[in-house]
């Protein structure tokens, strides 16, 4: 869905080919959204044969593939407003992957795991710092746009930062030996793996 709403709402501003429209996504989205470059053409493909978008014109470069350019439709704005609302106003429970290791995690040693939550507080760290870097180029890559992505930018760091926060306290209680109710693992039997 919100590779849809994304290319309504660049087709809003302007007529975009797919790779242009790749590029923007990429520029003025990048650093706080996971849309991928085979998902644009097949959310076209899906918002044309709607009714959503239309094909304006088709570019034609010697040695070079067509590129279809594309217009929103009347339909189209209806279906960006109702996308719109639905992304902000429906809430997705978010389940972390790495919940499931934090859950069974007690069946590795002390130090091994203590080790490994380090490593994740590390690439949690990074992946902050390249956010704040993000932030501070934030309007070489969306002038239009900056009060808006400079607050994305920061939900993303807040979001890191509990993360950060989290793990430490994780940590902490695993060398307290306080965070599996025995040395055996979460259920207490160590498993033969």
């Amino acid at each position: 869905m919100s590779v849809q709403l994304a290319i309504l709402g660049f087709l809003r501003e302007r007529n975009y080919h797919g790779y242009e429209l790749k590029k923007s996504i990429e520029s003025r989205m990048g650093a706080w959204t996971d849309i991928k470059f085979g998902s644009i053409y097949h959310a076209l493909n899906h918002l044309e044969k709607s009714g959503f978008v239309r094909n304006v014109e088709t570019l034609r470069k010697s040695g070079k593939p067509a590129r279809s350019i594309y217009a929103i439709t009347d339909d189209g704005r209806h279906e960006f407003r109702r996308l719109l609302r639905e992304n902000i106003i429906k809430m997705q429970m978010v389940y972390l992957k790495e919940d499931v290791g934090v859950f069974f995690g007690g069946h590795l040693e002390k130090t091994e795991l203590a080790e490994i939550l380090e490593q994740r507080i590390q690439a949690l760290g990074e992946a902050k710092n390249k956010l704040l870097k993000h932030k501070n180029m934030v309007g070489q890559y969306a002038p239009d746009c900056i009060n808006v992505a400079n607050w994305l930018v920061t939900h993303h760091i807040m979001h890191l930062e509990v993360e950060i926060k989290w793990f430490r306290s994780i940590v902490k209680e695993l060398l307290a030996g306080k965070l599996y109710p025995s040395e055996n693992g979460v259920a207490g039997k160590k498993q033969a793996w």
